[in-house]
C-alpha cells in the first residue's frame, strides 16, 4: 500500500527531474550565441512504483529525454567567402583522423595545407573536381587551370592609307629567316650577320608597331612585337613582321638560347614570309589576295612545348585615312594563375577566383542527412555523431533531392529563443521549489507520527 512515505520519494524525483530542466535552459540560454546550435528540451515522465486497481499512487516523475529541437535557424549575413549557411535539411560531413562529425555551423577557413577546415582544424569533406565520387578533403589549391597557353590571337585595328611607304625588301632576308636567326638591317641584301637590327632601328622604319602577350604551355608569358610596313612596291599594301627577344628563343633547335645578345629581336616566321595585308579601295581587306594569317610555333628556351603552334590572325584590320592603331587584341591563353578569392554557389559548387581573370571548379561542398536527426549524438564543438538511432548518413549535394541549399557568406544562428527560454526556468523554478516543500511538509507530519508515540 502507498504511504505518506511515497510523497518524500515524489518529491525527490521531481527536484531532480526540474534541476535536470534548468540546467538544459541553462545550457540553451549559455550557447543563444554559438553558432549552429538547436536548442534542446527536456522531456518529463511520470513514475509509479506499484498499487493495485483504483489505489495506484504515483511515485514523481524522472527526465524521460533531453531532445534536441532541429529547427531552421536565422541566417545571418557575413559577407566571407567561407562562411557557409545550410538553408533546409542537411549537415555539413567533417573528419578527424578518419572519425566523421557533423555540423551546422558553416564558420570554415583554409589550413596551411590549403584544405578547408573548421574552426577546430576538422577537414571538412565534399566532392573535389576529378575525385572519386566519395567524400572527400576539400582543397582550394587543387586548381584545374584550362587554356593555360595561347593557341589563338586576334589583331584587330586600322592602318593609316597615308602612311609612309619604306623600301625595306630584306626585312627579313628569306634566306636566313630560319627560326631565331638574325635579322639583318639594312634595305639591300645584305648578309644575315651584318648590321644586326635593334627594336629602335625597326621601330624608326616601322609605320606602326603593336605587341601581343602571349603563354607557352608552362603558363610563362611572353612579348610578341609586330612592326607593320607600308609596301613601296604594291599599293594599298602593308606588310608585318613579328620579333621576340633573342634570349628567349631556341636558335638552333638544341636548346640553346642567344644569351650574349639579350634584347635583340628574332623573327617568329620561320619561312620569312611576312603577313601581306592588301586592302581594297575602300579601305576594306581584300581577304583574297591577302596572307592575313600566320600560323608558327615558336621555340621558347624555358623547357616549354616546342611544336605548340600560335595563330595570328589579322583579317580585322582596314586601312582609312586615319591614324594607325589597334581596336583589339585577343588571345585565349591564360598563364598560371593564383587563387585570390573562393566563391560557394548554392548548389554547394566551390569556385576559385584566379588572378589571370579565369575561374575553376574546386569542387562540391558535401551534405549529409538522417532518417532520424534526433538521433545525433551531441559530443561539443558543435558537433553531432551518427548513432544507432539516428540511422545511416545519406551522402549528397547540395540543393538536390532532399538537401537543402547553401548560403555563402552567411551564418546560421543559434535556434535559442531567450524570452521563451526565461518563461521556461520561471515555471521549472517553481516547479523546485514546490517539490522541495513537498519534502518539507512531509518531514513535519512525520514529525508529528514520532510525536504521537
Amino acid at each position: 500500500m502507498p504511504s505518506i512515505v511515497n510523497g518524500l520519494f515524489a518529491g525527490r524525483g521531481g527536484i531532480n527531474s526540474h534541476g535536470v530542466a534548468i540546467a538544459v535552459v541553462g545550457d540553451n540560454i549559455s550557447n543563444a550565441s554559438t553558432i549552429g546550435y538547436k536548442t534542446a528540451r527536456t522531456e518529463f515522465e511520470d513514475l509509479v512504483a506499484g498499487g493495485t486497481g483504483n489505489k495506484i499512487v504515483g511515485s514523481g516523475s524522472s527526465v524521460a529525454a533531453v531532445t534536441t529541437v532541429f529547427q531552421q535557424g536565422t541566417l545571418e549575413l557575413t559577407g566571407r567567402d567561407l562562411d557557409l549557411a545550410v538553408d533546409g535539411n542537411g549537415y555539413f560531413t567533417v573528419e578527424d583522423n578518419g572519425a566523421r562529425f557533423y555540423t551546422r555551423a558553416g564558420n570554415f577557413k583554409v589550413n596551411s595545407q590549403g584544405d578547408i577546415v573548421t574552426q577546430n582544424g576538422l577537414n571538412v569533406l565534399g566532392f573535389p573536381a576529378g575525385g572519386s565520387g566519395a567524400l572527400e578533403t576539400l582543397n582550394i589549391n587543387a586548381v584545374n587551370q584550362s587554356s593555360v597557353n595561347t593557341s589563338n590571337v586576334t589583331i584587330t585595328g586600322n592602318l593609316d592609307a597615308g602612311g609612309t611607304e619604306v623600301e625595306f625588301d630584306n626585312i627579313p632576308d628569306e634566306a636566313t629567316a630560319l627560326p631565331g636567326a638574325r635579322v639583318p638591317l639594312q634595305n639591300t641584301n645584305a648578309s644575315a650577320t651584318a648590321n644586326r637590327a635593334s627594336y629602335t632601328t625597326l621601330n624608326g622604319l616601322a609605320e606602326f608597331s603593336t605587341v601581343v602577350e602571349v603563354f607557352d604551355s608552362l603558363g610563362e608569358a611572353h612579348t610578341v612585337t609586330f612592326f607593320f610596313y607600308k609596301d613601296d612596291d604594291n599599293a594599298n599594301t602593308y606588310n608585318a613582321y613579328g620579333y621576340v627577344n633573342s634570349e628567349e628563343v631556341d636558335i638552333d633547335g638544341g636548346g640553346n638560347p642567344d644569351t650574349s645578345n639579350p634584347g635583340e629581336p628574332r623573327l617568329i616566321a620561320g619561312s620569312g614570309t611576312p603577313i601581306d595585308l592588301q586592302f581594297n579601295a575602300d579601305g576594306t581587306l581584300n581577304a583574297a589576295a591577302s596572307t592575313a594569317t600566320l600560323s608558327q610555333a615558336i621555340a621558347w628556351n624555358n623547357g616549354s612545348d616546342a611544336t605548340q603552334v600560335v595563330n595570328f590572325d589579322f583579317s580585322g584590320f582596314t586601312q582609312y585615312a586615319a591614324s594607325s592603331s589597334i581596336s583589339g587584341i585577343a588571345q585565349d591563353g591564360q598563364g598560371v594563375g593564383t587563387v585570390t578569392s573562393i566563391s560557394v554557389e548554392n548548389n554547394g559548387d566551390i569556385f576559385a577566383v584566379l588572378d589571370n581573370g579565369q575561374t575553376s571548379v574546386i569542387g562540391t561542398v558535401g551534405l549529409s542527412t538522417f532518417a532520424n536527426p534526433e538521433g545525433l549524438t551531441r559530443v561539443g564543438k558543435q558537433l553531432l555523431q551518427e548513432s544507432q538511432a539516428s540511422g545511416e548518413p545519406i551522402a549528397g549535394v547540395p540543393d538536390s533531392g532532399t538537401f537543402g541549399s547553401i548560403s555563402a557568406g552567411s551564418l546560421e544562428l543559434s535556434t535559442t529563443d531567450i524570452a521563451a527560454e526565461f518563461v521556461k526556468l520561471i515555471t521549472l523554478q517553481r516547479g523546485f521549489q514546490a517539490n522541495s516543500r513537498i519534502i518539507t511538509t512531509i518531514n513535519q507530519l512525520l514529525n508529528e507520527i514520532i510525536n504521537l508515540a
